[in-house]
C-alpha cells in the first residue's frame, strides 16, 4: 500500500524470473500488442491477465477490460478503487439494467455544450470531430471500407448523414434526448414524405431551414443532392446500421452519461470493466462498437499531444475470439 514502493515503467507483463522467494516480473515497456493463446484451462486469465491488470494498477495506467463472465470485475474493481485510486466504470452488457451509462454522444454534447456558452470555435470543431468518430464507427462495424465495392458511395454519404444527425440532436435536442437512439428516430421519423410542392422527404426539408453555412448541412450534403431513390438507399443503409441500438434493456446504457469518457480516461487512473454475454451474440456488436469508439478518440486525443497519450492506456480483450472482426 506504499505508493514509494509501485513501478515507475508501464507496459505489459510477459513472462517472470522465480528465484527462491523472489520473483521478478518481466515488462515490455514499449508501444506494443500482444496476444495471449491457450486452451480453456491453462490459466490465461489467472497467470496472465490477472498480473498484468495488477501491474497496470501499481504502475498507474488506465485499461479497459472485456469481462464474459464479470469475474475481472468482482475480483479487481474493488481493489482499484479502494487501494490504487482508479476511476471505475462498470458497463454491464449481460445485465444493463445494473450497469453504468456510455452515452457515445457524451464528448460531442460536451463540447456543444461549452461552444454554446463560449461561441469558440475550438470546441464546435471539437464537437465536430467526435460525431464523426463515431459515425465511422456505426459505418465501419464489423466489415472494412475496403469491401464496400461499388456501395462505396452510399456509405460515404451514410456516414455523413449519420454526423449530420448527431449534430443536430446534440445542438437541438433536450438535454436527457442527446443520445445515439434518438439519432434513430430522427432519421425514421423524417424519412416521411414531404408536404411542401417540391418534394423530396422531410429531411430535405429541415436542411433547407438551416443557415446555409452550417456544418450538419454540408456533412449531409451527398444524401440531399442525390435522386430520390438514391435518398431512400442511403436512408435505409442509416436506419440498418442504427437498428442495433433498438433494444429496451441496451438503452439503460446508451441513453445515459456515463463517469469515464476519453479525455477523463487519460487524464486519470481510470478503469473500464465491459461486460458482454458470451451465449448472447447480439451484444458483441455494441461491445465491438465500445471499444473501437474508444480507440478511436484516444487517438484522436493523442494527435492533440504530438502523437502520445498523455498517461499510457491498454485494452484487456480477453475472450477476443467470440466478438465479431473489428
Amino acid at each position: 500500500q506504499n505508493p514509494g514502493s509501485r513501478p515507475k515503467e508501464q507496459g505489459i507483463v510477459v513472462g517472470c524470473l522465480s528465484k527462491k522467494k523472489t520473483t521478478t516480473a518481466l515488462v515490455d515497456t514499449g508501444d506494443v500488442h500482444c496476444m495471449m493463446i491457450g486452451a480453456a484451462g491453462v490459466g490465461k486469465t489467472a497467470y496472465w491477465l490477472y498480473p498484468n491488470i495488477e501491474y497496470a494498477c501499481a504502475s498507474g495506467m488506465s485499461f479497459l477490460s472485456t469481462d464474459t463472465k464479470g469475474d475481472i470485475m468482482r475480483n479487481y474493481g474493488s481493489i482499484a478503487s479502494k487501494y490504487y485510486g482508479y476511476n471505475i466504470s462498470v458497463i454491464d452488457l449481460r445485465n444493463p439494467m445494473r450497469s453504468h451509462g456510455n452515452n457515445l454522444l457524451h464528448l460531442v454534447n460536451k463540447y456543444m455544450d461549452l461552444y454554446a456558452g463560449t461561441n469558440e470555435v475550438q470546441y464546435k470543431a471539437k464537437a465536430e470531430k467526435y460525431a464523426k468518430i463515431i459515425a465511422k464507427t456505426i459505418i465501419l462495424s464489423g466489415m472494412e471500407a475496403g469491401n464496400f465495392g461499388q456501395n462505396s458511395y452510399f456509405y460515404d454519404a451514410a456516414e455523413g448523414l449519420i454526423t449530420a444527425s448527431i449534430l443536430l440532436v446534440s445542438e437541438f435536442c433536450k438535454p436527457e434526448e442527446r443520445h445515439i437512439v434518438s439519432v434513430f428516430k430522427l432519421v425514421q421519423e423524417l424519412l416521411m414524405q414531404s408536404s411542401s410542392r417540391r418534394g423530396g422527404n422531410q429531411f430535405q426539408e429541415l436542411m433547407s431551414l438551416l443557415p446555409a453555412d452550417h456544418k450538419a448541412k454540408w456533412l449531409a450534403g451527398s444524401a440531399l443532392t442525390a435522386s430520390d431513390q438514391g435518398m431512400n438507399s442511403i436512408m435505409s443503409t442509416v436506419l440498418s446500421k442504427l437498428n442495433a441500438f433498438l433494444d429496451t434493456e441496451l438503452e439503460q446504457v446508451l441513453c445515459f452519461d456515463g463517469g469515464i469518457d476519453a479525455e477523463l480516461f487519460v487524464k486519470e487512473k481510470s478503469a473500464i470493466f465491459l461486460i458482454l454475454p458470451e451465449e448472447d451474440a447480439t451484444k458483441n456488436f455494441v461491445a465491438s462498437l465500445m471499444i473501437q469508439n474508444l480507440a478511436r478518440e484516444l487517438f484522436s486525443v493523442a494527435n492533440e499531444h504530438g502523437g502520445r497519450l498523455l498517461n499510457r492506456a491498454v485494452f484487456f480483450c480477453d475472450e477476443l475470439g467470440t466478438m465479431p472482426p473489428f
